[in-house]
């Protein structure tokens, strides 16, 4: 995954709320598994292991963040597990097949997700994170960036 769209993936986690987690999720699941095809078009195999392994990283974190007691969760899980298996099969297949199955599997439940998130008016998560601006002048090496001095940072007593 490139630092660029690292830097975006956490700027978002930072902003969003219940819904957009999960979407952010989704999110960093298609870089990864973008890095996967790129490993097989490469013919990279310590790239194609990495790339699997944070793929099978984030559907784990997909998993974890499933509550059964709704029973949309109990659909999902399998869905999820079998995304997994998929990935362990690209390892010794070399077939961007199994990727594109995974992957249209996933862009269906991030569309729902989507949907659903449209829906969530609730507050971010970090409502007490920093806010970054970034400037429109450069420094020598890179852009400077500011951040918003808030009174209101940290734990309250």
């Amino acid at each position: 995954m490139k630092n660029e769209m690292k830097q975006e993936l956490t700027r978002r986690l930072c902003e969003c709320n219940n819904g957009g987690l999960v979407l952010v999720l989704y999110d960093i699941y298609f870089a990864f598994s973008l890095d996967v095809r790129n490993a097989l078009g490469s013919g990279d195999s310590a790239a194609l292991k990495k790339g699997v392994a944070d793929v099978q990283a984030a559907l784990d974190e997909l998993m974890g963040a499933l509550d059964f007691k709704y029973p949309v969760a109990r659909q999902l899980y399998p869905l999820y597990s079998y995304c997994k298996r998929l990935f362990s099969t690209a390892l010794y297949s070399l077939e961007v097949a199994v990727v594109d199955e995974a992957d249209g599997i996933m862009k269906k439940l991030r569309e729902s997700f989507e949907i659903a998130a449209g829906q969530d008016k609730s507050a971010p998560l970090m409502g007490n994170a920093q806010k970054v601006y970034a400037g429109m002048t450069y420094g020598r090496t890179d852009l400077t960036e500011n951040f918003m001095n808030d009174e209101n940072r940290g734990f309250l007593a």
